[in-house]
């Protein structure tokens, strides 16, 4: 199965990178590296199924996947998950936005902000 070109789709929208870095952009397939900076988002494959036919093999790939982003701010993590959405939504399609979600680590509040996501992938 491909990867999904989840990163460098994000990284030709000038709205995700102004928001997300661009060199690095700050989006990781599965987990962040120890102490990323805040804004981040991460990304995870939850299932992948092949379009299989009974005359040839599968050509494409039925991938779902999840994106999060997490922020030290509320509003922020909110506009870059919209920003993300914008740029994701003309190759795949989404399917749920995420409860928010909070947590405290240590004294800092930490906010994630996600959505899933089908992607149909050519093989």
């Amino acid at each position: 199965m491909n990867i999904l070109p989840v990163v460098p789709t994000l990284k030709l929208a000038s709205a995700v990178t102004a928001l997300l870095g661009s060199n690095p952009l700050r989006v990781f397939e599965d987990i962040a590296p120890h102490k990323t900076p805040y804004p981040y988002a991460v990304w995870s494959v939850v299932t992948a199924n092949p379009e299989n036919h009974l005359d040839c093999p599968a050509n494409i790939d039925h991938v779902s996947f999840q994106i999060v982003v997490y922020d030290t701010q509320q509003k922020r993590a909110s506009e870059i998950r919209a920003a993300i959405r914008k740029a994701l939504e003309p190759h795949c399609y989404v399917t749920n936005i995420h409860p928010n979600h909070f947590e405290r680590i240590a004294d800092t509040n930490i906010f994630g902000r996600g959505f899933d996501a089908n992607w149909f992938l050519d093989r």
